[in-house]
């Protein structure tokens, strides 16, 4: 009777205990292939509408946008993924319960000819292993893929530092390098202080910016520059140059 209680007690003891989180994958549903957003990121269809891929687990450099530049490798892992799809078979299946994050976007596992590619982008080093939340079906499998490029340092890998080993993303140092100096003798396209930014004449350009202005100057104006060279008002023989637009 005594071992009888102990039994129930240890049943009950087990029940209390959080069972381990389980990982299972759908059903791989097929796809086609639209287009690549960038390294992480793509638009597929299937026979009833078109939607944005987010693969699992990876994390590719940011491409340039309007509003910022580009992350090095973000082209390349781009050219990459775009180059992997293209025409292979595509399949997708989902992790767990949660199929889409907060941007609607639909978070899978992408299979091309039944290999998968966020494994393929880790390994040939244009992701990371990162964007981790609940899903962790393939993670064991892709840190070691990431291991593998990292020791062979495969472009991401081949910067030191660019990896955020402390957390999410990638690491872009700002630059430290100091604004070139206008050089002397030659047309300006800066603004000076306290200058008129209506300037009619060449006298008047002059009287601001002795060597002339360039096209790129907020005073610049055609009939500064009647032999349409690129600047205004500027000295003989003094031809535009790429360079001037800083100068």
């Amino acid at each position: 009777m005594k071992s009888f209680k102990v039994l129930i007690t240890i049943l009950l003891l087990l029940l209390l205990i959080p069972a381990p989180q389980s990982y299972a994958l759908s059903k791989k549903m097929a796809v086609s292939y639209v287009s690549t957003i960038d390294g992480d990121t793509v638009r597929v269809k299937n026979s009833r509408t078109s939607f944005t891929l987010r693969l699992l687990l990876i994390d590719a450099p940011e491409i340039a946008t309007s509003s910022k530049a580009g992350q090095p490798y973000s082209k390349e892992a781009k050219a990459y993924l775009t180059k992997y799809l293209q025409g292979k078979k595509l399949t997708i299946a989902y992790d767990n319960a949660i199929k889409k994050d907060k941007y609607g976007r639909h978070l899978v596992y992408l299979y091309a000819d039944n290999v998968l590619v966020n494994n393929a982008m880790v390994k040939n080093g244009y992701a990371r292993v990162g964007y981790i939340m609940s899903q962790k079906y393939y993670l064991n499998t892709l840190k070691k893929s990431e291991s593998y490029a990292k020791a062979q340092k495969l472009r991401i890998w081949s910067k030191a530092g660019y990896v955020n080993t402390k957390g999410e993303g990638f690491v872009t140092p700002t630059s430290t390098a100091k604004p070139a100096t206008s050089k002397a003798g030659y047309p300006t396209s800066k603004y000076r202080n306290g200058a008129p930014k209506y300037l009619k004449n060449c006298t008047e350009v002059k009287k601001y910016y002795p060597y002339g202005i360039t096209v790129h100057h907020i005073s610049y104006l055609t009939k500064h520059d009647r032999d349409n060279d690129k600047l205004g008002c500027e000295a003989t023989g003094i031809k535009y140059e790429s360079w001037m637009k800083y100068n």
